[in-house]
């Protein structure tokens, strides 16, 4: 899963104030003159806004009140499926937003504060399992963000703290068994690193000193016994090069997957994506 992260109101915004019909147009309403697309003398966006993709299907429809959306604001993908949909309340300051793909399925659900996620926001698959689950505060990663496999164990726990991954994180096997435990200060790897084998027992341990390899590193066979150690001063090691030829595929090994184990599961359509792309 990629990590995730500009807002999808923000760009959507941006969309809607440089449309081409941002200047006043009419169109008729049960028999009347009806202001679509329309911009008061003080510049602020008033009532009804829609555009349309080229194949004249709808691409965007919201209400705006001196600037503010209010009520329903609803995207489109290109087939007339809903992609987007944000209800906001009367004074446009809160919303709950929901994100669809473009077969119509719900793939992420929050809130908004105004023009920023704030609170939880919930993450599906094509099948409605959900996925991950993030905290944010003011449109940033703010607190535990948990990935999920299909069988709706955790896959991993991080911790963020104004949008910088911050404090413990832990990556699970699918049966529940932790595959890394790790710790982060200020965006990097910082304290106890370790490595596990699907059996619970250690791989590797050792220490981050500001993202960097330090001090003695402890590498272990399957059956808990230690294969071999190696020092590292500000993340270098001389002794590397003392490996046998089995011990430094290993190590090329843990250096090669170290800092990605990946998560079980893409966000289906890459429903942040939307978010940032708007």
């Amino acid at each position: 899963m990629g990590k995730m992260r500009v807002v999808l109101l923000v760009v959507l915004m941006a969309v809607l104030s440089g449309v081409v019909y941002a200047q006043q147009t009419f169109r008729a309403s049960e028999g009347q003159d009806a202001q679509v697309n329309y911009t008061d003398e003080n510049g602020l966006r008033q009532g009804l806004w829609e555009r349309s993709y080229p194949n004249g299907r709808l691409m965007y429809r919201a209400n705006f009140v001196d600037n503010m959306p209010v009520g329903e604001m609803v995207r489109f993908h290109p087939n007339g499926n809903k992609m987007a949909q944000i209800i906001y309340d009367e004074d446009g300051e809160n919303g709950d937003g929901k994100l669809f793909d473009h077969n119509g399925r719900l793939i992420a659900e929050g809130k908004y504060r105004q023009t920023s996620k704030e609170g939880e926001w919930v993450f599906y698959n094509e099948r409605g399992t959900i996925i991950s689950r993030e905290s944010y505060k003011n449109d940033k990663l703010h607190g535990e963000a948990i990935a999920y496999y299909p069988n709706g164990n955790k896959a991993s726990v991080r911790n963020w703290v104004n949008g910088i991954q911050d404090g413990q994180e832990v990556v699970f096997f699918p049966n529940g068994n932790k595959r890394l435990e790790a710790n982060y200060r200020e965006g990097n790897l910082h304290g106890a690193y370790t490595v596990y084998y699907r059996n619970g027992r250690r791989e590797v341990h050792g220490m981050y000193n500001r993202g960097r390899m330090h001090g003695p590193w402890f590498f272990f066979d399957g059956l808990g016994n230690e294969d071999y150690r190696l020092n590292f001063e500000n993340g270098v090691s001389k002794e590397a090069d003392l490996l046998d030829q089995q011990q430094e595929e290993r190590f090329r090994e843990f250096e090669r997957n170290r800092g990605r184990i990946a998560d079980p599961e893409d966000y289906m359509d890459d429903p942040d994506g939307y978010m940032r792309t708007w």
